[in-house]
This record gives C-alpha cells, structure tokens and sequence, in this order.
C-alpha cells in the first residue's frame, strides 16, 4: 500500500525507471546512454550472484536513494530455447548451463 501510494504521489513526467544501451562495463560499474542522458550506474543482483554485463547489452535502470542503479540487463528471449522454469547462466563466450525442469544439467550442449 504505501509503496502504490508513493508512485501515484509521483510526478506523471519524472522517470522513474529507464533503458540504456551499456557502452562501458568495468569495475562493478557500467556506463550507458539512454533517452534521459548517459550515466554511470552501480550494479545490483541477487546476493551470492555477481556478474559483468557485456558491452551493447540493453540496461534496466532504476532511482534509489543511493543513486540511479541498474538492476538487470533485457533477457533477448527470442535467442532462448528454455521452457518455463528453467534457469540459464550463460557467458558473453558461450559457454553456458541450463537447469532443466526434468531434474537434468545441460552443460554446453551435455546432459547430466
């Protein structure tokens, strides 16, 4: 409730969350451009997952009371074969694992 009460008490023309495509990615922190200009960000991810987005990535970008962060990078689905469920780590080299529904690892194209 007061979460809801604090967006609608917003401004109907400030940003409150906004997209970058990321042109600089290093030391925990990236830089990219967007439509409300071109910022550095902190990085932000669930605790014990750490990651380095790659370059030209598209970033989901948010304000906190620490400054604008970004809390996630534009999963390209259409690049996905996953079904509901599953989960994927996958590097900018393309190596990758999938946690399938079935109990089973894919590791780079190997079942287990």
């Amino acid at each position: 409730m007061r979460l809801s009460k604090n967006i609608s008490a917003m401004s109907s023309n400030q940003i409150f969350c906004s997209a970058g495509r990321i042109y600089q990615s290093a030391n925990q922190r990236i830089a990219a451009s967007s439509t409300d200009g071109t910022n550095q960000f902190a990085l932000v991810a669930p605790g014990g997952l750490f990651y380095v987005p790659s370059l030209n990535e598209d970033a989901v970008v948010i304000p906190t009371e620490s400054g604008r962060m970004c809390i996630g990078i534009r999963i390209p689905y259409n690049e996905l074969t996953l079904e509901p469920g599953e989960l994927m780590l996958r590097s900018e080299g393309g190596a990758y694992i999938i946690l399938k529904n079935d109990g089973t690892v894919e590791i780079n194209g190997k079942e287990f």
